[in-house]
């Protein structure tokens, strides 16, 4: 009798979950992944599929999930978009091959893609079986990148739980973001997919200094740099309030955006009088603009920031003014921007230093500029330490919000 009460256990429970795979869709699995961006060079990653009605593809990039958008399916093709970024991956639903679009830069660009399962045992991004006994690398990095144009410092963040990996490089001009990976024959690997860059970043320990790393590092189908890493618990670098800043003290800000294509507008003393304010120097094709979206599209929700002004310029690809603010009208809708966006230009630090003239240079995206009451430039940010670097963006948030409400406590 107990056997017959087992069985029939076994059948409910495999009608149960069938019926639960029939009802929503094949169940998610994680594949490997691979954009072949040259005839030499792949980026692996990793993504969850699931089949059906409503397909759904995530692309994994340590604590970073990007679910991509169905679209629609057109000859057993399917047809995804990315969440905020402008881009496309459309792929064969047998297959499970096809290309990515990258509709970010002036022209767009098209990478063949694929993705697929992994034999029991191996590790899903790079295809391979991770070290059983494996090299610390965990720990922070003084780096220095070397490529064919110099030499240029980071550093470097590396989280390691048994022979897996996560991390990211912080420079001046802000941060990698969500690099995941593992270690493999004795070699660490990372490697980022978000819609934007593809990077891969390659190091083995040196045989007579473990505190030393050193490797190379691939990003789109052209860049190369080798890299060094030592250990270094207290490695610095510049602040990010010391490399661009205002060439007067307290200078009034006085700048002229587009809002339409033969449109502008003036924001001088007379706009942001009253106001502590937050103007952001960003684009629609850089991530790290993004993380500072985010955080500030939630920190103008507070309560206690209800009086900041803050406002977004764009500086953007695009053939005309009319491509600009199209694709920076798209990036605010996507997004759910409180605040305005402006144009400022193109996507150039160059455009950007053209209209911020009180400044003695923008050297990157985002670029922060605050300014109090009176519409002086009080202060200005390169960079920023977005999520993936942990507890510098806890101290960043911290700054910032210290910074704020120092300047709705001045008086006018």
């Amino acid at each position: 009798m107990r056997k017959v009460h087992i069985l029939i256990l076994f059948f409910f429970n495999f009608w149960f979950t069938n019926s639960i795979n029939w009802a929503h869709g094949n169940s998610e699995i994680t594949y490997h992944a691979s954009l072949q961006l040259n005839d030499r060079r792949s980026i692996p990653f990793e993504v969850s599929y699931v089949s059906g009605k409503q397909p759904q593809l995530c692309i994994h990039n340590g604590e970073e999930l990007i679910k991509l958008c169905f679209l629609f399916e057109k000859k057993d093709s399917i047809y995804m978009e990315f969440p905020e970024i402008a881009g496309k991956i459309i792929f064969h639903k047998t297959s499970l091959s096809g290309r990515w679009m990258n509709l970010n830069k002036l022209n767009a660009t098209s990478y063949p893609f694929k993705f697929y399962p992994v034999a029991q045992g191996i590790d899903a991004r790079f295809d391979a079986m991770l070290d059983l006994n494996a090299p610390s690398f965990e720990g922070i990095y003084d780096v220095v990148f070397t490529d064919t144009e110099g030499s240029s410092s980071a550093i470097g963040i590396i989280k390691q739980q048994g022979s897996k990996l996560e991390g990211t490089f912080r420079t001046e001009t802000g941060d990698y973001r969500y690099l995941s990976g593992g270690i493999y024959d004795g070699i660490m690997k990372l490697s980022c997919f978000d819609g934007v860059h593809t990077f891969l970043f390659e190091a083995t320990k040196d045989s007579k200094d473990s505190s030393v790393i050193f490797g190379d590092f691939y990003s789109g189908s052209k860049y190369h740099a080798t890299w060094y890493g030592k250990l270094n618990l207290n490695a610095k670098q510049k602040e990010a309030n010391n490399i661009s800043w205002s060439t007067e003290p307290l200078a009034a800000l006085r700048i002229t955006v587009k809002t339409k294509p033969r449109k502008e507008k003036t924001l001088d003393t007379d706009f942001f009088y009253g106001k502590p304010t937050v103007i952001q120097l960003m684009g629609s094709w850089c991530p790290n603009c993004l993380d500072e979206s985010k955080y500030f599209i939630e920190l103008s929700k507070q309560e206690s920031f209800r009086d900041i002004r803050f406002i977004g310029i764009g500086f953007e690809n695009g053939s005309s003014d009319k491509d600009r603010l199209r694709r920076l009208n798209n990036y605010g809708k996507k997004m759910g921007f409180t605040y305005p966006l402006y144009l400022g230009g193109g996507a150039s630090t160059k455009d950007a230093h053209t209209l911020f003239i009180q400044l003695n240079g923008v050297f990157s995206f985002p670029t922060t500029v605050f300014l109090d009451k009176k519409g002086r430039i009080v202060q200005v940010n390169s960079g920023f330490d977005g999520p993936a670097t942990g507890t510098y963006f806890n101290d960043l948030k911290a700054e910032t919000e210290r910074l704020l409400l120092k300047l709705l406590q001045a008086d006018e």
